[in-house]
């Protein structure tokens, strides 16, 4: 298991503290002196399939030219996302301790399973064994960038109604799969387009991810047809706001095909969505921001430049609890979960570095 291979690393850096739960979330702690704040680095140690990934667990290191970055990279499956972050919060550990850095505040590290589905992992070490503290950091993929929230997410499905009989004679039903394909249509080219954007947080997205038919067999017209949508939001565009434009579109072909017939799952209200399940840690309302600043310069000698991830991240689970929540980690987004997934050598050694740097800023 991956959380027990974390804590293995944890118990040889000498953390004070490091276990597994039983969802497979590894939790260590370096304890601090006292009077200090504490400082919690949060990765997840999950991953999405490997696809049309060659070699994809095996680590290698290789000249990244292929891939349009210079330097030696590690190629391989959640290098980029995430397992450099992790690897490199367990190692700033290591480096604290060999260096016998006294920290007042604990430095804490999560490396949890389930982000890639929902953030239960996040979700289980918050509620059961409240392991929090006074600032987090998220080691997501930010490419030495400083990022501070990210859009919220949302998911919906719509089921359209057909009438199956055998595919010889596709005149005696409706098939419902034509039917999704048609309102499928007028999503893309009439409902994104008019997505808003926000200044903050940029454009809302969306996506047709998944689409299945019911019977699902090779010589019936499907009955049913339920593809699903997923939808990264702004403040701007809420769960509602996508709701009623779904079905706005679906009343609309319902009025220039009879045989047309379609529902939106779950409504909003079913769901229970807050009205923007997105985060942003402001500068001017937490100071860690610049401190985080502080220290990113003077390990790279440059200021990072502030962002927002384009996808979520378990971060917004503890900033919905007050706790400010910054994120840096070695990476570029845009490889995440395609066949390119790789990190630079250089900036996942660098990363030890500033967590180490940032972990003294907060920690003392």
């Amino acid at each position: 298991m991956c959380g027990e291979k974390v804590v293995e690393a944890m118990r040889v850096a000498g953390f004070d503290m490091a276990r597994v739960d039983a969802l497979g979330d590894a939790m260590g702690v370096i304890k601090g002196s006292g009077g200090g704040r504490s400082l919690l680095m949060n990765g997840h140690i999950d991953h999405v399939p490997v696809g049309d990934m060659i070699d994809p667990f095996s680590a290698k290191l290789m000249d990244g030219a292929q891939f349009g970055t210079a330097g030696e990279v590690i190629y391989g499956r959640a290098a980029c996302d995430m397992k450099a972050g992790v690897a490199a919060m367990v190692m700033a550990g290591a480096y604290l301790r060999d260096a016998g850095v006294k920290l007042k505040g604990d430095y804490k590290v999560a490396a949890v399973g389930q982000e890639e589905v929902g953030g239960a992992g996040t979700v289980s070490t918050i509620d059961k064994d409240q392991f929090l503290a006074d600032v987090v950091l998220i080691g997501e993929a930010t490419n030495m960038d400083l990022a501070l929230g990210h859009r919220g997410s949302m998911k919906m499905s719509i089921v359209v109604k057909g009438r199956s009989c055998h595919a010889s004679a596709p005149e005696r039903g409706i098939n419902a799969l034509y039917k999704a394909i048609d309102l499928i249509t007028r999503i893309r080219n009439e409902l994104v387009p008019k997505l808003p954007s926000d200044p903050l947080f940029g454009k809302v997205s969306l996506s047709i991810t998944m689409i299945e038919v019911k019977p699902g067999a090779f010589n019936v017209v499907p009955e049913e047809c339920r593809f699903a949508i997923d939808c990264r939001n702004t403040p701007n565009y809420t769960a509602e706001n996508l709701y009623h434009d779904l079905q706005a579109l679906i009343a609309d072909q319902m009025g220039k095909d009879p045989d047309f017939k379609a529902i939106v799952l779950p409504t909003p209200l079913i769901r229970g969505d807050r009205i923007f399940n997105g985060f942003y840690t402001d500068p001017v309302a937490f100071p860690v921001v610049k401190e985080a600043e502080t220290a990113i310069k003077g390990v790279l000698g440059k200021a990072p430049k502030r962002k927002t991830w384009t996808f979520a991240t378990d971060g917004r689970f503890y900033s919905w609890l007050g706790i400010p929540v910054i994120g840096f980690g070695p990476g570029e987004e845009h490889f995440a979960h395609t066949d390119k997934d790789h990190v630079k050598v250089e900036d996942y050694l660098k990363t030890i570095e500033v967590y180490v740097a940032i972990a003294k800023k907060i920690c003392n």
